[in-house]
């Protein structure tokens, strides 16, 4: 399955106050590693709706997500979309972003 990029950005409302302030800073720092873009993934048509936050990490020259990072109930995965493969959980969306990209 693929995560395509949708065309508006979101306001990542899932997120606590600090988490969307970390996500932004991270997606800054990031930038330089390829990391063109993020997006709230959450309001797409999935099968089940998901109970959290799912931000599509996108690569520069890429309109499909390389990484799904995914939030609920205080845990959060990284999924690597080109890989297919699902990292054990961490306690942080900061230790989850930090696996992409740790700048």
């Amino acid at each position: 399955m693929q995560a395509t990029r949708p065309s508006a950005f979101r306001s990542f409302s899932g997120l606590s106050t600090e988490e969307r302030s970390h996500l932004r800073k991270w997606h800054a720092a990031a930038k330089d590693a390829g990391i063109d873009g993020i997006e709230d993934l959450v309001a797409r048509p999935w099968p089940s709706p998901p109970e959290g936050a799912v931000i599509g990490v996108f690569c520069r020259g890429s309109d499909t997500a390389r990484w799904l990072v995914i939030g609920q109930d205080a845990a959060w995965a990284v999924a690597d979309c080109s890989e297919g493969t699902v990292s054990p959980a961490f306690q942080s969306l900061a230790e989850a972003l930090a696996t992409i990209y740790s700048g």
